[in-house]
C-alpha cells in the first residue's frame, strides 16, 4: 500500500467513521510537488467493486471539519468510504465547511501522473440539499507551472457576507462519477512544455496519458476573502448563473424552507423599516431565486399597508 507521511500534530483530529487512512494533509507536513495516487487503475477500481456503501443518503456521510484557512492536501484513497452516487459509486471525502467568518474561494488541484483521479464536487446546504454541482466540464487540465505538477484544475466561491442565511452552503464531497472513471487525461509531455518556455518549436512526440481512477490526491486551499471583498453581492447556493461554477445539479429545486422564507420576510420588513425600498426589492428578487415565489407578493402587500 502506498505510503502516506504522517501529519503535523498541529492539525485537528480528523478520523473518519470505518476509515484508516488520512483525510487530509496539511501544506506544511508536505513535499514539495508530492506525487498523486499511483495505485494501479485496475486494483482501485477492484477495491471500489468490493466497497460496502457507507450510508443511506447524503445526511448519513461522515462530514468532517475543513479548518478555516486550509491549504493541504485531500486523500481519496481505497480506504475512503464509498456511496452510490447517482452517477455511480465511487469512493468520496465529505467536508464541514467553516460557517462563521469571512466568505472565501477553494480551489481544487487534482494531482495527475500515470493516473488522475477526474473530480465531481457536490456543494449542501445546512438541510444536506444539493446547491451545485461540478463535474467533467468545470475540472480544467492545466499543464505543470512552477512547483505544481499536472492537475484538473476547479475553483469555486462560498458566500458568507449573510451568516444565518438558510441557503447558505455548509457541506463539500469530493468523489468521482462511472463516466468520468471510464476516461483518460492527455498531458502535456515536459519536453514540450520546456520547448514551450524557451520559445523554442516543441517536439513531436507523443503526450503521457493519464488514466481516470477511482483514487487520487486533491490538493485544496481555501482563500478567504480580504476586506476589499466585503462589498461583493450576496450569491444564495442556489441562484442562477455559472459565476466560479455556480451550475444547478440536474434535479429539480427542492421546496423552499418555512425557516427560508421567514427569514426573508424578516430582511424584507426590516429594509422597509430603513425605508430601504431598493433592498427591499433585491430581497424580494433573491427569494424567488431560491424558490420562494410568494415573497414578491409579500413586498408588495407590504407596501400597500405603508
Amino acid at each position: 500500500m502506498h505510503s502516506l507521511p504522517l501529519i503535523t500534530a498541529g492539525l485537528l483530529a480528523l478520523t473518519l467513521v470505518g476509515c484508516s487512512s488520512e483525510p487530509l494533509r496539511r501544506a506544511d507536513a508536505l513535499t514539495a510537488s508530492p506525487a498523486p495516487l499511483e495505485k494501479p487503475v485496475e486494483q482501485a477500481r477492484q477495491a471500489l467493486a468490493a466497497a460496502p456503501s457507507c450510508c443511506k443518503n447524503l445526511a448519513q456521510m461522515p462530514f468532517e471539519p475543513l479548518p478555516p484557512g486550509f491549504s493541504g492536501e485531500v486523500v481519496i484513497d481505497s480506504q475512503a468510504p464509498a456511496y452510490a452516487f447517482e452517477t455511480g459509486k465511487s469512493f468520496f471525502r465529505a467536508f464541514a465547511l467553516p460557517a462563521e467568518g469571512p466568505s472565501f474561494e477553494l480551489r481544487l488541484y487534482s494531482q495527475a501522473g500515470q493516473s488522475v483521479l477526474a473530480p465531481s464536487a457536490m456543494l449542501l446546504d445546512s438541510q444536506w440539499r444539493p446547491t451545485r454541482l461540478l463535474d467533467a466540464d468545470d475540472f480544467a487540465y492545466v499543464p505543470p507551472t512552477g512547483l505544481k505538477g499536472d492537475s484538473l484544475d476547479a475553483r469555486l466561491r462560498i458566500d458568507r457576507s449573510q451568516p444565518e442565511h438558510p441557503g447558505n452552503e455548509r457541506y463539500l464531497i469530493l468523489y468521482t462519477s462511472e463516466a468520468q472513471m471510464a476516461g483518460q487525461t492527455t498531458l502535456e509531455h515536459p519536453a514540450k512544455a520546456y520547448a514551450k518556455a524557451l520559445g523554442n518549436e516543441p517536439p513531436s512526440i507523443p503526450d503521457p496519458i493519464a488514466r481516470h481512477s477511482p483514487v487520487g490526491v486533491v490538493k485544496l486551499v481555501m482563500i478567504r476573502d480580504g476586506e476589499q471583498s466585503a462589498t461583493k453581492g450576496y450569491v444564495p447556493g442556489y441562484s442562477i448563473g455559472h459565476e466560479m461554477g455556480n451550475r444547478l445539479p440536474s434535479v429539480p429545486a427542492p421546496a423552499v424552507l418555512p425557516e427560508t422564507s421567514a427569514y426573508y420576510r424578516q430582511a424584507i420588513d426590516a429594509a422597509l423599516t430603513q425605508q430601504d425600498l431598493e433592498r427591499a426589492l433585491r430581497l424580494a428578487d433573491e427569494a424567488a431565486r431560491v424558490g420562494d415565489t410568494g415573497a414578491k407578493a409579500y413586498l408588495l402587500e407590504r407596501i400597500q399597508i405603508k
